[in-house]
């Protein structure tokens, strides 16, 4: 589903933010990107749909990732802010949901149904009329999610999706990731979280990966833990 190859990123100061990145992500696959803060887990996801543009190669569902192919890349790959206020910015819920087919001109019949679905997958179908900044912080984040689900990705990427919230928001954010079709990139520092929805996980330090497996075994290893700045 995504391969990278010498996938690097540097600041425009030059100093670099990742280097070396190769990485084979099979469909339907969820893992977590882990690191201490600066690691990189943010810069790596940006520029899978194009946010961030840096060397190397990034191939999504068969298609290279360069200018031509930008527009048909980010409709494979849905991106979700840390922030939910960095994406919800309508009226309503359901405006915010139907923003994303509409922009790709979809018939209003099409556009209506993907909100259902997405509304639904997130267990948010009766804050549809809400105006998004009156929610609380978990109803905003699924609410974020779901502008996502309505192009229906084929990968969903999502920065922090448990940052600040309570214990229950929180386990009912896991149960909606959990029943998702699609391939999944989650950063985060909520190691629970990851041992959870996340059979593979991969440590990123300084830039470049410290290790790739499954996440038991790489949450069971205190060196490694302590040596990435995870514990």
């Amino acid at each position: 589903m995504i391969e990278l190859r010498d996938v690097g990123f540097s600041y425009p100061d030059g100093v670099p933010a990742l280097a070396g990145i190769n990485l084979s992500i099979a469909a339907g696959e969820r893992i977590a990107i882990l690191g201490a803060n600066g690691a990189g887990k943010s810069t790596l996801l940006l520029q899978l749909n194009g946010l961030l543009r840096g060397s190397g190669m990034i191939s999504v569902d068969g298609l290279v990732l360069a200018p031509a192919t930008l527009r048909a890349v980010r409709q494979r790959v849905g991106f979700v802010f840390q922030d939910p206020d960095d994406q919800l910015f309508c009226t309503s819920v359901r405006e915010d949901v139907a923003f994303g087919p509409r922009q790709a001109r979809l018939p209003e019949a099409e556009v209506q149904t993907r909100c259902d679905e997405a509304l639904a997958a997130m267990s948010i179908g009766d804050l549809a009329p809400r105006h998004p900044h009156h929610l609380s912080l978990g109803q905003k984040k699924r609410a974020a999610i779901a502008t996502a689900l309505a192009m229906r990705p084929g990968v969903l990427v999502l920065d922090e999706p448990s940052a600040s919230l309570d214990p229950r928001t929180r386990r009912e954010l896991i149960a909606c990731l959990a029943a998702l079709p699609c391939t999944l990139l989650v950063a985060s520092h909520d190691l629970a979280l990851v041992r959870e929805l996340c059979q593979r996980s991969i440590i990123l330090d300084a830039g470049r990966i410290a290790a790739d497996g499954p996440t038991e075994a790489l949450l069971a290893d205190a060196p490694l833990l302590a040596r990435t700045g995870l514990s």
